[in-house]
């Protein structure tokens, strides 16, 4: 039987070669998430080796449970007690790592432009200490003091990484301007240098600008701080005893420190107090690498698993194609198999062999699979590369576990794809093989419907339930995930009862237009309901996915548009262009903006600028992500739907502050106008606030916000993220936006908008996702071409016979060939209907799943869904060009004779 197998395998070639490529395209792209993302992770694990550096222990501020991101500085004087006096220290070295430090080259037009990149901005100080140092000289020189940046004529030094100086053509001896937390200076390029190793630049995709120390202090924020201590112990320490002498250290070092506090004067107290406050910590190098490698781990899961999404689905398509596929050919080998049967061959030895069939495809589709998808992740790799995503180093590895999964998926769909036709050849008798037109029994329409309307009434129920019942997240998305999964089934399984009603309603026009072809189309997609459905289905669940992206991504838009519109009365809003989360900018900008409104109050009213804490609170032991703003002018800005209190309501005596917390939360925590909140900040820093207002809309600036002061004191790391500017009553809306922007000019990073281009922008980057998801999930859709590929060149062999028939009662070859496209498009046709009608649904259910902060909108794009039905049907006459040609060659006394 296994011989017969392969033999059987090699005759019909044609007929199982699409059904491999099905297989080896969902495999490759299955491989190609774990091959990539293999090599991302790896370099990932080799930079959080090299941010650790040399290191054996650090000292840094604590933030518990929190956001590394929020980790306050601690302060310099801590340098005065850690030293290497200590028995076992051999360096200690304070290190400085600030974000979105930009330099700002000339472009090719002569203008100012910020270097882009996809990884993070750094700002560091250089230290040039050989046993701790990150940064290694490549060109040029360490940068050097030249004097306080206090002084306008001061032109200080710094280095840049070699990789950026590369990419936008920076020269060693030039002067550059480079933007940070201290506003916009002017520095000279005095080297270029490596991060990590001294012989090559280790940083995928990281800006580096290193100064001297005390430069880096003033310039980057960090007067009178380190953002750590890096410390090298001697070979004979012992890392315990050392960490507990040093913590002691830090101990008695903090409480002197904050003893002291006191007596500096105001300015000095109120810019160091919030890091005195600080819990200071000493953790090994083995903990900050793993916790590097954690965060990084966070961005590639992400990556991955978006890919391995993208990758089931593509496998889920090819297991339609397979088991339409198996079905047909078996179904054309009913007189061979029962000829086996009367051979002396079971019908499980039959069926033995239909599955061996089906595990050689697979082992064939995943063998080629794991090499396209190989090449598939060498190709993406570059093209990372190439558009600055950072170095990506080292030859792709090969994980047992890569081939092991890509075994088991492309094995095991092709063989659980088959079960279902290899199960109903064993009830094949002998005696077929004496019948001229033999078939496989069908199982039961009857039986089938009912199966399908109870999944698809559970599915719809499951939806509802999800839609409309106040569930917390895990039941809600058990029960719309459920829903959508049954109402696909059931959909599924009823398809072949609608098949023939649909394919007629879709076909009608069609043989008005192409009378004889167009009739004889729309009856063949008609008359075999089961088939139809079969080979729709792997085009519906494409669709039905776009269709999907497509409604949340409208509905997203259509929300912001309104948030834009209802709670927006701002004029102007200046953000960084930057797609990173911890992107932001100097609140110097805001400083000249607001100089502006005092010289020329006929212009600008007021400017507002809001910064970020991402997890920046824990209230109740959750991580809350805070907001804060200038409370005194916010209503003339945001219109954030006050229902109770003020945005400028006053704080109880002892509390911190006020707070502005959305009703969602409030209800949740039982807040009330003058309650207060209890919360602790990164460092493990507790305060108290108090509520002055509960408002109703968190979708431009969320559920907690707080006063510019708050942030100052307890985040003052924080940078803007972005501003908004009100012109004056009375202002030339033109000479205002002129004034503003001869100021933003000197930040080339930043965007300045209106609220109609704000508008565009954002739809605009919506459309970009939404192009993206779509090419992605083009895959699947490419495999559904394919199987309606194969459906119509298998139902060729099949209907040879009737072919020739018509060839001889007088149908042209252009008509036959007219006949057999039109039948793929109405067949894709209806796979479109279904895949357009459930990705409506779904969206809407997804649409239930999302925070109201992000949609609360359901927008139905109906043009781009006719759109994408008219895509569907242009699949389907693309399906059809190699079948059409094929039946329209076929030898006419040939055809007619066939068995």
């Amino acid at each position: 039987m296994f011989r017969l197998t392969l033999r059987n395998i090699s005759r019909q070639k044609l007929r199982y070669a699409l059904t491999t490529l099905a297989v080896v395209l969902g495999v490759a792209f299955l491989s190609t998430a774990f091959f990539l993302t293999d090599r991302i992770r790896d370099t990932f694990d080799e930079l959080a080796v090299e941010i650790t550096g040399d290191l054996d222990l650090e000292i840094r501020a604590s933030v518990g449970d929190g956001e590394r991101a929020n980790r306050l500085p601690v302060p310099a004087d801590l340098t005065r007690s850690i030293t290497t006096d200590i028995p076992g220290v051999a360096a200690v070295e304070p290190r400085i790592r600030a974000f979105n430090v930009v330099p700002i080259y000339i472009d090719d037009e002569g203008e100012p432009a910020a270097v882009s990149s996809s990884g993070p901005k750094f700002g560091m100080n250089f230290s040039g200490d050989e046993m701790l140092s990150q940064l290694y000289i490549a060109e040029g020189r360490a940068p050097t003091r030249t004097g306080s940046l206090a002084e306008p004529d001061t032109v200080g030094e710094f280095v840049l990484d070699t990789k950026t100086a590369s990419t936008f053509e920076f020269e060693v001896g030039e002067k550059y301007v480079v933007s940070a937390t201290g506003g916009n200076r002017e520095f000279s390029l005095v080297g270029l240098v490596y991060f990590g190793s001294p012989d090559e630049n280790k940083s995928p995709g990281a800006i580096i600008s290193a100064f001297d120390d005390a430069t880096a202090q003033e310039f980057l924020g960090r007067e009178g701080l380190y953002d750590t201590l890096a410390v090298s112990l001697t070979s004979d320490a012992d890392e315990e005893a050392v960490m507990a002498d040093i913590q002691q250290r830090l101990d008695a070092a903090m409480d002197v420190l904050r003893s002291e506090l006191q007596a500096l004067p105001a300015e000095q107290l109120a810019m160091l107090a919030p890091f005195a406050e600080a819990q200071i910590e000493v953790v090994t190098a083995a903990a900050t690498t793993e916790e590097d490698r954690a965060d990084f781990d966070q961005i590639v899961s992400v990556l991955s698993n978006v890919l391995l999404a993208f990758a089931i689905i593509a496998v889920v398509v090819s297991a339609f194609i397979i088991n339409n596929t198996f079905s047909i050919v078996l179904g054309q080998r009913v007189r061979e198999l029962a000829l086996l049967r009367s051979l002396g061959a079971t019908g499980r030895q039959v069926s033995r062999s239909v599955r061996l069939e089906a595990v050689v495809i697979g082992a064939v589709a995943t063998v080629l699979g794991l090499i396209g998808g190989y090449l598939l992740a060498a190709f993406l790799r570059w093209v990372l590369v190439t558009i600055n995503f950072g170095n990506l180093p080292g030859a792709i590895p090969i994980r047992p576990r890569t081939i092991i999964v890509a075994a088991v998926v492309g094995v095991g769909a092709t063989v659980l794809s088959s079960l279902g036709p290899s199960r109903r050849v064993r009830s094949i008798p002998p005696v077929a093989a004496l019948r001229d037109q033999a078939r496989l029994t069908p199982t039961s329409l009857r039986r089938r419907i009912w199966v399908g309307s109870g999944v698809a009434l559970t599915g719809v129920a499951l939806l509802a339930l999800g839609m409309t019942a106040e569930l917390d997240t895990r039941p809600l998305l058990l029960s719309l995930g459920g829903g959508a999964l049954g109402t696909f089934m059931g959909i599924y399984l009823l398809s072949p009862a609608v098949a023939r009603p649909l394919a007629n309603l879709v076909g009608r026009p069609i043989e008005r237009v192409y009378k004889v072809p167009g009739r004889l189309a729309r009856e063949n997609a008609a008359r075999a309901p089961r088939r139809t459905a079969a080979t729709a289905a792997a085009l519906t669940v494409g669709l039905a996915l776009v269709s999907l992206a497509a409604v949340v991504s409208d509905s997203m838009k259509a929300t912001f548009v309104q948030a834009l519109d209802d709670s927006v009365e701002s004029d102007l809003f200046i953000y960084t262009n930057a797609f990173d989360p911890t992107a932001g900018f100097s609140g110097q900008l805001a400083a000249d903006l607001d100089l502006l409104g005092a010289d020329r109050h006929d212009l600008v009213e007021s400017t507002v600028r809001y910064r970020f804490g991402l997890g920046g609170l824990e209230v109740d032991g959750i991580g809350r992500d805070i907001v804060s703003a200038d409370l005194a002018v916010l209503d003339d800005h945001m219109d954030l739907q006050v229902v109770e209190g003020s945005t400028t309501g006053s704080a109880a005596v002892g509390t911190d502050g006020t707070v502005l917390v959305h009703a969602d939360p409030a209800e949740d925590l039982a807040l009330g106008i003058g309650s207060t909140v209890d919360g602790m900040f990164p460092g493990g820093r507790q305060a108290t606030f108090t509520v002055a207002a509960i408002i109703a809309d968190s979708s431009m600036l969320g559920n907690w916000v707080f006063d510019t002061a708050t942030f100052d004191r307890f985040l003052p790391d924080a940078p803007d993220s972005f501003v908004s500017v009100v012109y004056a009553p009375t202002a030339d809306m033109e000479e205002a936006r002129t004034a503003v922007e001869e100021i933003t000019d000197a930040y080339p990073q930043l965007t300045v908008e209106d609220k109609a281009e704000l508008r565009a922008s954002t739809e605009a980057q919506l459309n970009q996702l939404l192009a993206v998801i779509t090419v992605f999930l083009g895959l699947s859709l490419f495999i559904a071409v394919l199987g309606i590929t194969n459906t119509l060149a298998l139902s060729i062999f099949e209907r040879t016979r009737e072919l020739g028939l018509l060839r001889a009662i007088g149908m042209t070859r252009r008509q036959l060939r007219r006949m057999i496209r039109w039948e793929a498009v109405i067949i894709a046709l209806f796979g479109g209907l279904l895949g357009v009608g459930m990705g409506v649904l779904f969206g809407m259910a997804a649409i239930a799943a999302i925070p109201e902060t992000f949609v609360d909108i359901v927008s139905i794009p109906v043009q781009r869904l006719g759109f994408y039905l008219l895509v569907s049907g242009a699949f389907g006459m693309l399906a059809a060009i190699f079948p059409a040609r094929r039946a329209s060659r076929l030898n006419v006394l040939d055809a007619i004779g066939y068995e």
